[in-house]
């Protein structure tokens, strides 16, 4: 069945394209009478038209879309980030008029984040939100830029200057080590996530950092995953076991890692916190149902989704806008698992 076309509606109805176009228009439609308004309207609802979204971007030179672009779909915290920007974004906007978001898994492959940027522009969305940076995607977000205004989100770079909102992971791993510290331990390690994302090669700075500072012996001195997921996390126990020093206590990089850690001592036959103190990052909803709750990081997820949504709402206003980089506190939660 073919497409009804404005034009198709306007000569069922017996009015002209343009009063079409204003009775469905959410700016102009004040053009018309109420009672054309609605007749117009029902009259689209009975017929299942729908409005050529192409056709209306290149009118409005906007396409009510933001491309979000996310190296792991099946990451908690970063869903919770992009619900949280997307609900800042269309807060006190007229539901006609809500930002809609396209959502691309990169996988940390930059072969799949330059294909989604590409995508993304052909749609013509209005602004990009990246939490999937590394420094290898640099040059495709500077391309990108010239079409539509890039933001950074979770995830920084140094090799070029983008808006961004972030979290200071820095902080975070000293957070760590200081409470490790404090407890008393003398021989740490980190399960460290894979050192081009920012977020995890900041961690391993602060916390070795303060490892320094208080005399504290990082042993394995590292342990770097493939990926930050609970299968990595299993693998990371026999490193620790097999170290010339025992560490008494662990920083895992994420709750995932944290978790699958977990898995492999209960496989073999340890428990936490006796024979090792965990501390996981992301404060997840399960390290708080687990039997024993995992003491973890706290990320900022609301101050750094509205950073976010405030840039692009900015940025796609006025291109030459002052932007400012936020960087928010993350939070130390302690449970039972150190």
């Amino acid at each position: 069945m073919a497409r009804l076309s404005m034009l198709d509606l306007s000569r069922k109805l017996g009015v002209d394209r343009a009063t079409v176009s204003r009775a469905l228009s959410d700016d102009k439609a004040h053009l018309v009478s109420a009672a054309t308004r609605e007749k117009v309207r029902k009259e689209a609802t009975l017929l299942g038209y729908s409005p050529d979204l192409m056709a209306a971007t290149l009118r409005r030179g906007r396409s009510r879309t933001i491309g979000i672009l996310t190296p792991d779909l099946l990451n908690e915290a970063l869903v919770r980030v992009i619900r949280e920007i997307v609900a800042h974004l269309n807060r006190d906007v007229p539901v006609d008029a809500h930002i809609t978001p396209l959502i691309g898994e990169t996988g940390d492959r930059p072969d799949e984040f330059q294909r989604l940027l590409r995508a993304f522009l052909a749609r013509r969305v209005d602004a990009i939100i990246s939490l999937a940076s590394t420094e290898r995607d640099v040059e495709a977000l500077l391309e990108a830029e010239n079409q539509a205004p890039v933001v950074l989100a979770v995830r920084s770079i140094t090799t070029a200057s983008f808006p961004s909102a972030l979290c200071d992971d820095v902080e975070a791993g000293a957070m760590v080590a200081s409470h490790l510290a404090s407890l008393g331990h003398r021989v740490v390690c980190q399960i460290q996530g894979p050192q081009r994302a920012a977020t995890f090669k900041k961690r391993s700075i602060g916390f070795a950092k303060i490892c320094k500072r208080a005399k504290l012996t990082e042993a394995p001195k590292r342990i770097e995953a493939r990926s930050a997921t609970s299968s990595e996390g299993k693998l990371a126990l026999r490193a620790i076991l097999d170290a010339p020093h025992r560490a008494t206590a662990v920083f895992a990089h994420n709750d995932a890692l944290a978790l699958g850690l977990i898995e492999a001592m209960r496989e073999n036959a340890l428990s936490y916190p006796r024979d090792l103190a965990i501390v996981g990052f992301n404060n997840t909803e399960v390290s708080k149902v687990l039997a024993v709750p995992l003491t973890t990081i706290e990320y900022p997820v609301a101050e750094v989704s509205r950073h976010a949504a405030n840039l692009v709402h900015a940025l796609i206003k006025d291109r030459a806008f002052k932007w400012e980089t936020k960087v928010f506190a993350p939070t130390l939660v302690r449970r039972g698992s150190t």
